[in-house]
């Protein structure tokens, strides 16, 4: 079995009040979730769990606890448990502050240091995402876009020049945060599932977690909540999709128990594959496990 990757969490997690409606741009909001972001990453730097819960979405952190337990490791020891650094602001050029509703963002380019080497350094994007919850901005995660491979985009940043994709959806803050999932349980097993689904578009859910849907392809997961002792369950909910004339869908399904070694394979505990006639709308899988 293809070993699953590790959960990385020390680099992409994370007051002044600003209308709830519209937009909101500037300085101003720049200090403002400037200061929230110092915070968080100094509370990662110094491993005080006390001030990293404080500076961080509920969502994020929900999130963040939910992963680790499934991963069967401590929390949130293992939120600081990461080789590297959240990335530094001082050197970087701010492309963009902005805020929509109760969400926000600010976005960076330069050279991105993370603690890594200095010859590992490269000039790419940084975003940083926060929600204002109760009236408070609060760090949510960054994420990092690498520009090896849009030279004519480096070119035009390196010239000072304000980028188009700044107007997309994609660096447009939503104006709305989810809610946050619900705390899963600790299990006694780490556990991953394979799926695989051609002809169909086959959503997940197990431990009151709905994962986001599959279409006409490969995909395999962590479990959140894991699988514990005894009696488990997992749901497909199961819609076809148009396929070329002759083919026929295929849909499987493969749970395994995963050992806390990445170099051993896992344990199969349930292997479901759709009859050719067609999947069902809905199955919903036992998955017994003996101690």
């Amino acid at each position: 079995m293809r070993q699953f990757f590790p959960l990385l969490l020390g680099l992409c997690l994370f007051q002044l009040c600003v209308p709830a409606h519209g937009q909101e741009e500037g300085a101003g909001l720049q200090a403002v979730l400037e200061k929230v972001y110092l915070k968080w990453r100094d509370a990662m730097l110094r491993k005080d769990a006390k001030a990293w819960a404080a500076n961080i979405s509920r969502y994020r952190q929900t999130v963040i606890r939910n992963s680790v337990v499934s991963e069967r490791q401590p929390f949130p020891d293992a939120v600081f448990a990461s080789g590297g650094q959240p990335p530094a602001l001082g050197g970087l050029r701010l492309l963009e502050a902005q805020a929509v509703g109760d969400t926000a963002h600010l976005v960076y380019f330069g050279r991105i240091d993370m603690g890594q080497d200095k010859e590992l350094i490269r000039e790419n994007i940084l975003k940083l995402k926060f929600f204002r919850e109760n009236g408070t901005w609060k760090y949510d995660s960054n994420r990092i876009s690498r520009l090896d491979g849009a030279p004519e985009v480096l070119k035009s940043l390196q010239e000072g020049k304000r980028p188009d994709f700044l107007d997309t959806p994609e660096y447009t803050p939503p104006g709305s945060m989810p809610p946050p999932p619900p705390l899963c349980r600790i299990p006694d097993y780490k556990a991953g599932c394979k799926l695989e689904t051609f002809g169909y578009e086959t959503t997940m859910s197990m431990n009151g977690v709905n994962y986001e849907p599959v279409r006409d392809g490969l995909d395999q997961q962590i479990l959140i909540g894991g699988l514990v002792n005894g009696h488990n369950e997992i749901t497909l909910h199961i819609k076809p999709v148009p396929r070329p004339e002759g083919e026929n869908g295929t849909l499987q399904i493969r749970v395994y128990l995963l050992s806390k070694d990445s170099s051993k394979p896992g344990t199969e505990v349930l292997r479901w594959q759709a009859p050719e006639s067609g999947a069902p709308a809905k199955v919903t899988l036992p998955i017994e496990v003996k101690p």
